[in-house]
């Protein structure tokens, strides 16, 4: 889960944010259903096969690419302006918004074999696949958090949250989220793990502002907090809180890889990698917005209107004009 440091401290008033010693978040959970009896597409859902896509002008083609031991996703849509919003572990499926914001959309699911999905939201702002690929967590424009089937299209509201960034979906079925007063003013954001299944939500950091949180190998957590004096990053395990390094002023768009690699961008300097924790960073390339592969080897940053894949020493291993993302990179796309 990365939320968009630059989308929230935007959102912050000038300064340095004041937090508040509590914040109450209403999480209002809906029963749930877990499929769609009837063979006939929920309301609002529309089924488009690949023919149908390639007549209509409206085809969304997938490029896989193998990038050191995992999967660069790359999208080619004739329709231009959408944004790529999760992929799935397998590379064999993307979602996608025609427009990010309060406003209602419509997510598209993308498979590699040309069909696609379009279901009717209430917004978009995040997503994240399951592991098995078979529904995502969402975020509408409104911070509600929904549970959206990838068979069939059916969806339907787990908490009204209000919530930010984008929702990790851990292998039991929970869900690590961001709540925050309103998506509108995140002055706080604190990380919590739902339990869809029970209704269960439990805070796991005392900090009141997290960017982001990643899992980490050995099933340890890392998270990316705020402090008056600049970024750190920090592991969870249980009930223990442990920094792994202080970044300082000016690191923004942190990401953490599951072997403890962290990654981040610099006030404009380009992108730097702390290889062990806590030791120094080195700058690795120009550019912004990093994430790492699932397995840690590689990096995927912006830089223009293009995303580049590199290895860990810099240089470029694929070069995409389209959107594109690793597959399973959960929470972290540039």
């Amino acid at each position: 889960m990365s939320a968009s440091e630059g989308a929230m401290t935007r959102r912050h008033p000038a300064g340095n944010p004041r937090i508040a010693a509590h914040l109450a978040v209403p999480i209002i959970l809906a029963l749930v259903a877990v499929g769609v009896a009837s063979a006939e597409l929920p309301p609002g859902v529309t089924r488009v096969s690949a023919a149908d896509a390639e007549r209509t002008g409206l085809a969304i083609h997938l490029r896989r690419q193998p990038i050191r031991g995992a999967t660069l996703v790359q999208v080619e849509a004739a329709t231009t302006g959408m944004s790529l919003l999760a992929v799935s572990a397998d590379g064999t499926q993307v979602a996608l918004a025609d427009h990010l914001g309060e406003a209602s959309g419509s997510l598209t699911l993308a498979k590699t074999n040309g069909e696609q999905l379009r279901i009717a939201m209430p917004g978009l702002l995040a997503a994240s696949f399951a592991s098995d690929g078979t529904w995502l967590a969402l975020i509408d424009g409104r911070g509600a958090l929904w549970r959206v089937d990838a068979v069939s299209g059916w969806s339907g509201l787990l908490a009204e949250g209000p919530f930010i960034g984008s929702p990790v979906v851990e292998a039991d079925g929970s869900l690590l989220l961001l709540a925050v007063p309103s998506v509108q003013a995140p002055y706080q954001s604190r990380l919590i793990r739902l339990a869809p299944a029970t209704g269960a939500a439990a805070r796991l950091s005392d900090e009141d502002l997290i960017y982001g949180a990643f899992p980490l190998d050995g099933g340890d957590l890392a998270i990316v907090a705020h402090r008056m004096d600049g970024n750190t990053v920090r592991r969870i395990s249980g009930s223990r809180d442990k920094l792994l390094v202080d970044l300082g002023l000016g690191a923004v768009n942190v990401a953490v890889a599951g072997n403890g690699r962290i990654a981040y961008e610099r006030n404009g300097e380009g992108v730097y990698l702390v290889d062990t924790p806590p030791l120094g960073a080195r700058r690795v390339a120009a550019g912004s917005r990093p994430c790492f592969s699932p397995n840690g080897s590689s990096i995927l940053l912006r830089r223009g209107d293009q995303a580049l894949a590199l290895d860990l020493d810099g240089s470029v291993l694929a070069v995409a004009d389209e959107p594109a993302g690793f597959a399973g990179a959960a929470g972290c796309l540039p």
